[in-house]
């Protein structure tokens, strides 16, 4: 019989065959010919099968009988010897016939049948324990037949196709059990992605949660922008190579041109010595965009006893590279746009510079020096990013005041003073309606309050303050005391930081001085000799 039959068969039998022996019926199975398969039942030996199964005048009986069931679309009993009939149902591999699954029926004719000596003879059986055994059983008579037949075929039938759901049904938990955890993956992946997050620190995400969900040693990812050679590698796991000699050998894999999905160690060691040392069931997937590959996500060294890589390991492989390549792209869109929005800030912020060129460069410095203060102060990179801007923006209102009080030459009158107030009111209604612009608003509207409370335009004090503007507030009476005014020269740095220190408390938060006064300041001081052609005193109120 075939191996194809006998697997198609040995599917559906496992209990059927059992539950047919209590009632005294034999399961079989043969293929085109009438060659008997090997029996089913597993464990001891059976006398009722061996009797229907082994002797030579059956099995030729068979083998004639198979001829003729080849051309009946529904293939009739057969009597194989008086009193032994034989009930076949075809097994169908797609639309053709590979042989029949059999039903072995003895009738009460059999125990009057002189084959039935013979029968016990083939198997070494007592020809009177069998007939006795035969009675007991309660074996159906000859008109029967055709009713157990016919019964057969619709258990048979019935039962294939409950297989063939159940099957079904495993086939579709698996597909789930995948599909579930590659939802998973992607969402801890897709969680993480965040556009201001580096790219190399989302890939080592990536990579770790890769190494969580496969049964692979170690994961990498190797990340070449430029196409140097010189990229960066990040591993995940425990990696059979220093990370120089990794880092070469992904890097050869990622500059294959003919690299455009994902490459595996080859099954006969020597066939590639790079893929070779991917180690068991290696997979190196690229990381690009519309045909440019710009790295490589690799899985090394399979655990456990499938050491093949599986089509679920390829698929999370790459739909983790996938995700990997759209982060690098926004990241890259992303500088991009912050390139250009921090160059459109700085040109605006200039150009309100410019209307008093004594404070010329007054807001980068001042922008400058709030992000080093919030690095000092321990707060977070995106939110240190943001203090920038705030202190870029700050005097943003000063467009809505007359340039002639601007740059007004000596002190200023108590009406003017009080239009140079209102500034960062002005600011803020100019940045409201920027989207997401509330922490930078808060900085702009407030960098003039005093931790006691003595300051504008709200008069708040303490804690009430939003921090950016006690950022700004310390980064602003420094550069100004640090400035030349037309009533006053620019006071030395180590005694504008001696004021500073001594108003901790009551201008400025306590809490920030002790940071400030441990900035480093070359860079502000270099902004400053960018600018010292261009000064011009500048009104008090930029004054600690």
């Amino acid at each position: 019989m075939s191996s194809l039959t006998a697997t198609a068969v040995r599917t559906h039998c496992d209990d059927l065959e059992a539950m047919l022996r209590e009632i005294g019926l034999v399961l079989m199975s043969c293929d085109l010919d009438g060659t008997l398969s090997a029996q089913h039942a597993k464990g001891r030996r059976d006398w009722l099968t061996e009797l229907v199964r082994t002797p030579v005048i059956i099995r030729r009986a068979l083998a004639e009988a198979a001829i003729g069931w080849r051309d009946q679309i529904s293939p009739a009993p057969v009597e194989l010897v008086p009193g032994l009939w034989c009930a076949p149902v075809p097994v169908r591999d797609r639309r053709s016939c590979v042989g029949w699954v059999l039903l072995g029926i003895p009738t009460r004719s059999l125990l009057e049948s002189e084959h039935l000596s013979a029968m016990c003879q083939a198997i070494s059986f007592d020809a009177r324990v069998c007939k006795e055994r035969l009675r007991r059983l309660g074996v159906p008579a000859e008109g029967e037949v055709p009713r157990l037949a016919a019964m057969f075929s619709r258990l048979w039938v019935d039962r294939q196709a409950r297989d063939g759901r159940e099957q079904t049904l495993e086939q579709v938990g698996r597909e789930l059990a995948e599909t579930w955890e590659e939802i998973n993956l992607l969402y801890s992946i897709t969680d993480k992605m965040r556009v201001e997050a580096r790219p190399h620190r989302f890939a080592a995400q990536a990579c770790q949660e890769l190494l969580q969900t496969l049964p692979y040693r170690w994961v990498a990812a190797y990340i070449d922008r430029e196409g140097t050679g010189e990229g960066r590698l990040i591993v995940s796991g425990d990696a059979p190579r220093d990370r120089a000699s990794l880092r070469t050998m992904l890097s050869s894999i990622a500059a294959r041109r003919d690299l455009s999905g994902p490459v595996m160690a080859g099954s006969v060691a020597g066939d590639d010595p790079d893929l070779d040392a991917l180690g068991t069931a290696g997979i190196a997937h690229p990381i690009g965009r519309d045909g440019k590959v710009f790295g490589l996500l690799v899985a090394g060294d399979k655990q456990g006893p499938d050491v093949s890589p599986s089509s679920v390991d390829i698929k999370l492989l790459a739909a983790a590279s996938t995700h990997i390549a759209i982060h690098m792209e926004n990241a890259g869109l992303f500088d991009d746009m912050n390139s250009m929005f921090l160059g459109m800030l700085e040109a605006i912020t200039s150009s309100i510079d410019a209307k008093d060129r004594y404070t010329c460069g007054h807001s980068r410095r001042v922008a400058l020096l709030t992000r080093q203060l919030a690095e000092a102060a321990g707060i977070d990179g995106p939110t240190v990013q943001r203090m920038h801007i705030a202190g870029l923006v700050h005097d943003v209102g000063k467009i809505g005041v007359r340039e002639s009080v601007l740059c007004k030459q000596g002190r200023l009158t108590e009406g003017e003073y009080d239009e140079v107030r209102r500034h960062p009111d002005i600011g803020w209604h100019i940045l409201k309606d920027i989207p997401d612009f509330d922490d930078i608003l808060d900085g702009v509207r407030h960098h003039h309050e005093r931790w006691d409370g003595g300051g504008y335009p709200a008069g708040l004090s303490g804690e009430e303050i939003p921090l950016p503007a006690r950022l700004i507030a310390l980064a602003d009476a420094f550069d100004a005391m640090c400035s030349s005014r037309t009533y006053r020269a620019a006071m030395a740095r180590d005694e504008v930081l001696d004021v500073i220190e001594k108003a901790a408390g009551t201008q400025f938060d306590p809490s920030l001085v002790p940071h400030f006064l441990t900035l480093d300041f070359t860079e502000w001081a270099q902004l400053i000799e960018d600018h010292r052609g261009h000064e011009r005193p500048a009104p008090l109120e930029d004054a600690a």
